[in-house]
């Protein structure tokens, strides 16, 4: 048995309570894994039976990764070692919670689009202690739906930032970087290519592909230590989202080698790209795939159902043309999924290892 005493920063609000998160039993890298109890002389304390032999490591937080223990100079705090056969007892003096792993590049031109927007990037876990190392990089569209509630649709977001931290320090996934790309108000006319025809000229889709490629992914691999091989690129997103990465990665093979589509609107301009999915084919030779569907994606019965079977052709499209489900391509369908930011978060780990394990 170990008993734990966390003593944190003067700020810190009474109300707020701290946890634990680490290996194994501390919760597998949970922000919120073992809830400390608030004691008369304001410090924060458990009691941990670990298994024997137990060696791991632990940080202390305030419920979520964006409020994780610093240095107190805003720098990241290698994680303490916790033994079993340690001490009976471990003072922790926390010295700050202003460690944050986002950057936020605010209005953000292209030539190709008439909108600027935010482009937000998010930081592993040891990107500033390990200065030698470069990442893979995961571009994701709606990014203001991403990271922070006070800028998501209905102010729910992906959390996708507590998902990866938690997930790369549980050794789950790799240390990747995602970048999160905002929408603008041309959104359906940048994530919906048209067919030829009177309403090809509101198609944005190819400009913005033009932006990401020439304009977003440059830069960002210019201030970041990035890999920039397509094996080492993903693109993702969900509904529109997901549809303009489908097509992002079918257009730049060579620059996109991983692609996330969840929840596809594969109803789009009468089922455009499920149509063309035989048109230059070879980029199914080189992406790795997740797609998915909510069992509930639609008000309706019959609107789900007919989602549902939209995806479905897509994966024997994929399998068509020599995909190996497990191998290059995965398809879910997932139990109570619906359309929705909360739903696509609660689904972003299975992605992120999907598409990353094997980088």
């Amino acid at each position: 048995m170990v008993e734990i005493v966390v003593r944190v920063p003067d700020d810190t609000p009474p109300w707020r309570r701290a946890f634990l998160a680490g290996d194994g039993p501390l919760g597998d890298w949970s922000a919120t894994g073992v809830p400390l109890d608030r004691w008369d002389d304001s410090t924060h304390r458990t009691r941990l039976d670990l298994p024997a032999g137990y060696e791991g490591h632990f940080l202390v937080t305030l419920g979520r990764w964006r409020e994780a223990e610093s240095d107190g100079n805003g720098h990241e705090r290698p994680p303490r070692e916790l033994r079993a056969s340690g001490p009976p007892r471990i003072e922790v003096d926390v010295r700050g919670w202003d460690q944050t792993s986002v950057d936020y590049h605010h209005g953000f031109p292209s030539r190709f689009l008439p909108h600027t927007r935010t482009i937000s990037v998010w930081l592993p876990p040891g990107y500033g202690a390990h200065l030698d190392r470069r990442y893979p990089v995961f571009y994701m569209h709606d990014g203001q739906n991403l990271f922070d509630a006070h800028t998501a649709f209905a102010g729910v977001p992906w959390g996708a930032d507590e998902v990866a931290e938690r997930e790369i320090r549980a050794g789950a996934v790799p240390p990747i970087i995602l970048v999160g790309v905002a929408n603008s108000p041309d959104r359906l006319n940048e994530y919906g290519p048209q067919r030829c025809g009177r309403k090809r000229e509101r198609d944005l889709s190819r400009e913005y592909g033009r932006f990401l490629v020439e304009e977003v992914k440059p830069f960002v691999d210019a201030l970041y230590r990035t890999r920039t091989e397509p094996e080492h690129t993903g693109v993702g997103g969900s509904s529109m989202g997901g549809l303009i990465s489908l097509h992002l990665c079918k257009w730049y093979p060579t620059v996109f080698g991983k692609c996330a589509a969840l929840s596809p609107s594969l109803w789009w301009d009468r089922e455009y790209f499920l149509r063309n999915v035989a048109v230059s084919p070879g980029w199914l030779e080189r992406c790795r795939v997740w797609v998915d569907v909510g069992e509930n994606e639609s008000s309706s019965r019959l609107g789900s159902a007919a989602t549902m079977r939209r995806t479905r052709r897509l994966t024997r499209l994929l399998a068509r043309y020599g995909r190996h489900p497990d191998e290059r391509y995965r398809y879910t369908e997932v139990p109570g999924g619906t359309h929705n930011e909360r739903s696509w978060g609660g689904r972003f780990d299975q992605v992120l290892r999907f598409l990353f394990t094997a980088a």
